[in-house]
């Protein structure tokens, strides 16, 4: 699939408009090219992404909803990197590299950076979202310098081995989440054959999900992706059910747009770890370590 970046900006600006007329003067080309190249796009992935009809106000399908998703993500990535370039200062620093699950490279691992000593504030930090598995043999092959995961009591040995030291930062739950209805009842629930919102065969938490609810619940996959903010935003669009971490929808829940659904046998309690390579030698890496381990002591 060959997206060009300008398909993102066009199915926003549509978002934003609700009409090709108005979304081909925010881009500054003419209907009937604004028109041509919703249309590729469609070619590309097989599908519509909008609804054709005589409706002033356009309106997407969920095939749209989907593209959407990913292009305010990509929006989002791009603007992360801007920001990250622009802050990165021209003196020679040393750079910590962290490895990050997909899952907590955004709302948790904003404020885990905030708890960081004062002096690493003089640090440039590389951060690299990646799956567990990969995260972790990048650690053991001296790749990164940290890996930030989700790891229980019953694996931790087995995650850390002999060559990783791991140290407990946080701690949360997987639950299943649904968006709300106007009466702020779930739109969705699990009792019945419902549309899931899932992981990627390859990740961690997909394996934990899986173990949970493969031949106890009736479902249908509907979407999958390494990104539990992905999952969340198919959520708040009202497509489905996803096991996502309540740390990443705390917010969501409090202000009413998502609903945690009250099965409690369906909810994962799990930890948050960082890890270290033993056989580092990096007297930064070695400073960082002692002080997370005064301050998870």
């Amino acid at each position: 699939m060959n997206l060009e970046v300008r398909w993102v900006e066009d199915l926003l600006t549509l978002e934003r408009e609700r009409s090709i007329s108005k979304a081909a003067e925010k881009r500054f080309i003419s209907q009937s090219a604004f028109t041509r190249r919703i249309q590729q796009i469609e070619e590309m992935i097989g599908a519509e992404v909008i609804i054709r009809n005589n409706k002033n106000n356009i309106e997407f399908t969920d095939i749209g909803r989907i593209m959407l998703v990913m292009s305010k993500n990509i929006e989002k990535q791009v603007e992360e990197t801007a920001k990250l370039i622009k802050n990165i200062k021209n003196e020679t620093e040393s750079t910590m590299r962290f490895c990050v699950v997909h899952s907590l490279a955004s709302g948790f691992l904003t404020t885990f950076l905030k708890k960081f000593p004062t002096f690493m504030r003089d640090l440039k930090i590389e951060i690299v979202a990646t799956n567990s598995g990969e995260g972790l043999s990048l650690l053991k092959e001296g790749a990164c310098d940290f890996m930030i995961c989700y790891a229980d009591r019953s694996n931790i040995n087995r995650v850390g081995d002999d060559i990783l030291s791991g140290i407990k930062i946080a701690e949360t739950e997987i639950v299943p989440v649904s968006a709300t209805e106007a009466d702020h009842t779930p739109k969705h629930t699990i009792q019945n054959n419902f549309s899931l919102l899932a992981y990627s065969k390859h990740a961690y938490l997909r394996k934990l999900v899986d173990q949970l609810i493969e031949g106890k619940l009736n479902y249908k996959t509907l979407y999958e992706t390494d990104n539990a903010t992905n999952l969340k935003e198919l959520v708040l669009q009202g497509l489905g059910v996803a096991w996502i971490p309540k740390i990443n929808v705390e917010e969501d829940l409090a202000n009413g747009k998502l609903v945690m659904l009250d099965h409690q046998e369906y909810c994962l309690p799990q930890d948050i770890y960082i890890f270290k390579n033993n056989l580092s030698d990096n007297k930064s890496v070695q400073q960082i370590w002692k002080g997370f381990q005064i301050q998870h002591d």
